[in-house]
């Protein structure tokens, strides 16, 4: 006769933890997702954290529960030339991750082929340390998965994998990057690379690991930044980097241009922010602005990669959508639609040349370059 007896259950134990504590198992659980890509239960991360013995880990809990300050915080330090530790490393490598994987679904929106090789350089920098530290990385065959498959290394199986193969397919990769076209399929996850070497591995010489990293920085923080508009919503404003030259001196009115009938206009805004008003010809007098950054530097981005060599080519922004047409001299034209507003455009080709000229002329003026670049360093790469 089978046993009826109960099966015995694992005990259920429910405790009350503070908010505090609540917020750094919820930042650990997104930390936990990002790498593995799947979702995280509030037990596993506690399990993590109550196991964990690093105190880079925890240190960086700490940083990305409030990642806007901790990011500003961190850009002051590279400016003042000091160095960072590995958990501030970690976070910058962690938001360059999200700045390449986020809105990577649209090919107009996302990361460069540039910005991708010089997170891989950077890796290779980093990762020539841990190779010195040990022959053989255990993280080996999984950095691979996160790598373009390569015929020399398939076959092999997990344990085989070595150093070597990981540097090997990564200098494969940068290769291919840095002589992509725009058909070429951008290995966005590749980005992991940096963001997991730095989080796993234990550098014992922090010196080592800044001098590894600080060439890469330009490059790294730009899509860090990236990385944190797209997540966030917000820039990585610093009010301490503008000061009274920016906001409160050198008021002074900026540049205007003018191109056959259209005028390109640059006005300050209430802060740092600068906005942009292309005028129309004709009885209307149509003015259309840009308020901020993200959108100007898209209209700006369509500008220069929106190729007139054919009709129907299609642009799919975050903020805007464009087409190619035909026009009644058989000159390729642009349509051109604001997703925010709605507002349509039709613009023949002599007119859309005129306007590219007008933006790029603009941002030859030394002053408009100044505030761009500024703002620039509080959005990333965009």
């Amino acid at each position: 006769m089978a046993d009826k007896s109960p099966m015995l259950q694992q005990p259920v134990i429910s405790i009350r933890i503070s908010d505090e504590l609540r917020l750094r198992l919820e930042t650990l659980k997104e930390i936990m997702a990002a790498k593995s890509g799947e979702p995280v239960s509030t037990s596993e991360a506690a399990k993590q954290l109550l196991e964990s013995s690093k105190e880079e880990r925890l240190e960086f809990v700490n940083l990305l529960s409030e990642p806007t300050d901790s990011l500003v915080k961190i850009r002051g330090k590279v400016d003042a030339k000091l160095p960072l530790s590995q958990a501030e490393w970690t976070l910058v490598a962690y938001y360059c991750q999200q700045g390449a994987e986020l809105f990577a679904n649209t090919g107009q929106t996302e990361v460069s082929f540039e910005s991708l090789a010089g997170i891989l350089e950077a890796f290779l920098a980093v990762y020539g340390i841990v190779s010195k530290q040990r022959k053989r990385s255990p993280m080996a065959p999984y950095l691979l998965t996160n790598l373009p498959s390569e015929r020399q290394t398939e076959a092999k199986p997990s344990e085989e994998i070595a150093n070597d193969d990981v540097r090997r397919a990564v200098n494969r990769t940068i290769h291919t990057l840095k002589n992509a076209t725009s058909e070429t399929p951008r290995p966005i996850h590749t980005a992991r690379l940096l963001y997991m070497i730095l989080d796993n591995e234990k550098f014992l010489n922090i010196e080592k690991l800044n001098e590894a990293l600080r060439p890469y920085w330009p490059i790294l923080w730009r899509v860090c930044a990236r990385g944190h508009y797209l997540r966030h919503g917000q820039p990585l404003t610093d009010s301490a980097f503008w000061g009274p030259d920016f906001r409160l001196g050198n008021r002074g009115p900026l540049p205007s241009f003018q191109e056959g009938e259209y005028r390109l206009e640059f006005h300050r805004g209430p802060e740092t922010e600068f906005s942009v008003w292309l005028l129309f010809p004709g009885r209307f007098a149509l003015q259309y602005p840009l308020y901020d950054y993200p959108r100007i530097a898209e209209l700006r981005t369509i500008l220069e990669r929106l190729e007139l060599r054919d009709t129907l080519i299609f642009w799919e922004g975050r903020y805007f959508l464009a087409s190619t047409w035909l026009d009644e001299e058989e000159k390729v034209g642009v349509e051109f639609r604001s997703r925010d507003s709605g507002i349509a455009l039709t613009f023949h080709h002599d007119d859309w040349e005129a306007i590219k000229s007008l933006f790029r002329r603009g941002w030859q003026a030394p002053e408009v370059r100044r505030l761009w670049d500024a703002l620039a360093r509080e959005y990333g790469e965009l």
